[in-house]
């Protein structure tokens, strides 16, 4: 057995444990996956594992170059830089994880996948009752205390960071019960059950608008492989909804916050959105640098006379931040990301490639009114990503080199 292979395994399968652990329960702790995976892959790297370099990876690696360089343009007027810099590493980890999870997954035993999955079904489960405990019952069970708490159910985190991943999660379940044969060694159909039925609760308790306005196209999508007239319709009928909703909310008044466009959270957004735009006219190449529009907001939002001038955080779309931050030339490379990795799904034409590009859809409408690029949706997304170039690759039994584990 090769020793320093057998170290780097552990390494990234801890660096995984703590990845599922963490997608529903803790930034600090889903930041430790990258931590240990890092030095492993590298080391896999100088063994000569490598990679293709796909269209989409291609736009990931722009995007990081070009968001370096447009940080460092900015540096005398960044607030944060070391926390700005380490923003671009999440496209560049989407990558450079590739070799980490090909390496993982062709030598991992099926009692090692198997745990990660009951890891993340226990935290789902585990994290809506901590959620509803703090939102209903006024009790925040972790800290042991009692106080007057949002409303909206966050889990273990923020309502929205909670509501928007249950969403993918959620339609990555619906996606494994159209394949559970497929899927049937690794999760029986009771728990697949239990793990849909959760996520589901989760964003009805959290009541994220967004969640369900990606859910309504990315699910419809996911079932034109499977029940295409079910999906079909279904778009048929989020096209009526959403007219319907634009009407009802332009001629009448509503407290139903799902029925409402009019309410003070979405006359927010579109102050964000405004002051997005005004960011890009004004700084058209290089942007404000990463991760700087939400401090920059207050100040851009009293030079143009821009409402809610209060309210200072991220624009709510995930394109005008890209563009806001990292200039035209960053949106470019973010959109020919997410398209790129959308033609690579379909033409890959597997069951699990059309659930991918179904969380695409999902992920880009969702992102048209919030920006889900935090901690806990960031490294899904690019954990996403790697897996699925991997497996976009093949098994790699082809690679100049491959790493062979004994446990």
């Amino acid at each position: 057995m090769n020793t320093e292979v057998g170290k780097s395994y552990q390494f990234i399968f801890w660096g995984l444990i703590f990845l599922f652990l963490g997608i529903m329960t803790s930034p600090t702790g889903v930041s430790l996956y990258h931590i240990l995976i890092f030095v492993p892959t590298v080391f896999l790297i100088i063994q000569g594992d490598r990679i293709q370099i796909s269209k989409s990876s291609w736009c990931l690696i722009l995007l990081s170059v070009w968001g370096v360089i447009a940080t460092f343009y900015n540096y005398g007027t960044l607030v944060k830089p070391f926390k700005a810099f380490q923003d671009v590493k999440y496209y560049l980890f989407g990558i450079f994880s590739i070799i980490t999870l090909r390496f993982f997954f062709q030598n991992a035993p099926l009692k090692h996948k198997k745990a990660l999955l009951k890891i993340l079904l226990l935290t789902v489960i585990v994290g809506f009752f901590v959620g509803i405990g703090k939102s209903w019952f006024g009790f925040d069970v972790v800290k042991w205390r009692s106080d007057d708490f949002h409303p909206r159910s966050g889990g273990f985190t923020n309502y929205m960071r909670y509501g928007y991943a249950s969403s993918f999660l959620l339609l990555f379940g619906i996606g494994a019960w159209f394949n559970f044969d497929k899927v049937k060694k690794y999760i029986s159909k009771k728990w697949l059950i239990v793990f849909i039925t959760f996520n589901i609760a989760a964003i009805l308790t959290a009541q994220t608008r967004g969640a369900v306005l990606g859910l309504s196209v990315g699910l419809p999508f996911l079932l034109l492989r499977y029940r295409p007239i079910i999906g079909k319709s279904f778009f048929g009928l989020g096209i009526a909804g959403i007219i319907a909703i634009g009407i009802y909310s332009a001629t009448s008044k509503s407290t139903n916050r799902y029925f409402n466009i009019n309410d003070s959270s979405n006359n927010v957004r579109l102050s964000q959105f405004y002051s997005a735009v005004k960011t890009i006219q004004e700084k058209p190449i290089f942007g404000l640098g990463a991760d700087q529009f939400s401090y920059n907001v207050k100040d851009i939002k009293e030079r143009y006379g821009i409402w809610s001038k209060n309210y200072i955080g991220h624009s709510h779309n995930i394109f005008l931040e890209h563009a806001a931050n990292y200039g035209i030339p960053g949106l470019i490379f973010f959109l020919g990301f997410l398209i790129f990795w959308f033609i690579e799904m379909v033409k890959h034409g597997t069951d699990f490639s059309w659930v991918v590009a179904s969380y695409i859809v999902a992920f880009t409408v969702a992102g048209q009114v919030e920006l889900l690029f935090d901690v806990i949706n960031s490294h899904l997304i690019f954990f996403v990503y790697a897996f699925s170039q991997f497996q976009l690759q093949g098994s790699g039994e082809n690679s100049d080199y491959i790493a062979k584990v004994k446990l």
